[in-house]
């Protein structure tokens, strides 16, 4: 199994494991086809990356899946769009920020 960035996906990949939104839903099953398009969709659902079967990837590969904070802030921005004047919204904000760059870093950490 590898992991490979949605951006990257190509005609004729399996998912090697399910795919789940941030809800925990499942997008998509273990074993699906994958090609470009699907990969488009899953990054509009916020999908950085998938496993897909075949043999470990490379760390550059593992690199290049990487989403910088730069990102993650503009993301959340956009999604917290007219929100953010309220100081409750503010905070929710700052704590998903936070929670998703130290996730990030946790997954950089497991996968060096």
């Amino acid at each position: 199994m590898r992991r490979v960035s949605v951006e990257k996906i190509e005609s004729g990949m399996v998912l090697a494991k399910e795919v789940r939104g941030r809800s925990g839903n499942v997008l998509l099953s273990k074993g699906v086809a994958l090609n470009p398009f699907i990969g488009r969709r899953l990054k509009n659902w916020e999908i950085v990356f998938v496993h897909v079967e075949g043999e470990e990837e490379s760390s550059e590969e593992v690199s290049a899946v990487r989403v910088s904070p730069e990102e993650v802030k503009a993301g959340l921005e956009k999604k917290f769009s007219g929100t953010l004047h309220d100081a409750i919204m503010k905070q929710i904000f700052a704590a998903v920020y936070q929670h998703r760059i130290q996730n990030a870093g946790a997954a950089t950490k497991a996968s060096t």
